[in-house]
């Protein structure tokens, strides 16, 4: 994930919240269906939930939601499309396994020959997810907002919770500039 989104001045670079967030996308999306597909198959569902990861980034930002440590992209949508992809690599052998024998063949993935129950199995249950996430998230902002209880001050918020919270005098924009203005003077022909 961190290539996809590390050009910066024209030269690639090591973007260490994306490769941070990256690996535990990979971890995410396998982590429904590790019991049940091949490793062959994990490593395609880790690698793509990396893809997952930074489209979800993307969007989040589209759409201007505040996600700090992209928490959503990488547990959210990642953690959806494991459910999705062990609905199409299980295998009959590892669902056996893992579950009931007696389903196996009915309840494999739908590349490894599934008749596709497992699929629709997998889009009930995210959409029950999304339903009950959605129901209780709106009770409960909805109540703290009702009570005044859901947002900081103007003036906190504009200076950030780093410093009213945390005590940090610093930004990471700040940082970034040292960072850079040391780098540029420690650069050969300076």
């Amino acid at each position: 994930g961190s290539l996809m989104d590390g050009k910066i001045d024209g030269h690639y670079v090591l973007k260490l919240g994306n490769a941070n967030n990256g690996v535990l996308a990979g971890l995410v999306s396998i982590t429904a269906p590790c019991s049940t597909c091949e490793p062959w198959a994990a490593f395609i569902i880790g690698f793509t939930g990396s893809f997952v990861y930074m489209g979800g980034v993307g969007l989040l930002n589209k759409m201007k939601v505040d996600d700090v440590v992209s928490a959503i992209p990488v547990h959210g949508f990642c953690g959806f499309w494991g459910v999705l992809m062990a609905a199409l690599f299980a295998t009959p052998a590892n669902y056996s396994n893992a579950y009931y024998s007696d389903r196996a063949d009915k309840c494999a993935g739908l590349f490894m020959g599934g008749e596709g129950p497992a699929l629709t199995a997998a889009l009930v249950f995210l959409f029950a997810v999304i339903a009950w996430v959605g129901i209780l998230s709106l009770v409960i902002f909805g109540t703290l907002k009702a009570m005044g209880m859901l947002r900081v001050e103007a003036a906190i918020e504009d200076e950030g919770m780093d410093s009213s919270e945390h005590g940090v005098t610093k930004g990471f924009a700040d940082g970034a500039a040292e960072a850079k203005a040391g780098a540029a003077q420690v650069a050969p022909g300076n």
